[in-house]
């Protein structure tokens, strides 16, 4: 295999996995909508400020285990709840909770 056909195929593998990430991040916030339903309907607040700092820990560990930058895995995880929070605090505004 040529450099070029090399690059062409690790380009190939690079879009695979952005894409497979994106999927992730969607079917995380769906999990992430139906604990905020489930919260809403429990009166439990959107924070909960020991479950994300169980979960930063974990992330930093994995950040260890799979050679990636603690501050960046830090960065995504930051971006990953704040976007989960927004949306279940967008969905309790609406009033999209089951009853």
């Amino acid at each position: 295999m040529s450099e070029r056909d090399e690059l062409e195929s690790l380009r190939h593998k690079v879009n695979k996995v952005t894409v497979e990430i994106i999927r992730l991040c969607g079917e995380r916030f769906s999990l992430a909508r139906k604990i905020g339903e489930m919260k809403a309907r429990m009166g439990f607040p959107i924070e909960d400020l020991k479950v994300e700092e169980k979960l930063r820990r974990e992330v930093l560990e994995k950040c260890s285990v799979f050679g990636v930058d603690a501050e960046f895995g830090l960065r995504i995880l930051d971006l990953l709840l704040e976007e989960s929070k927004r949306n279940q605090r967008n969905m309790i505004e609406r009033g999209k909770t089951d009853k």
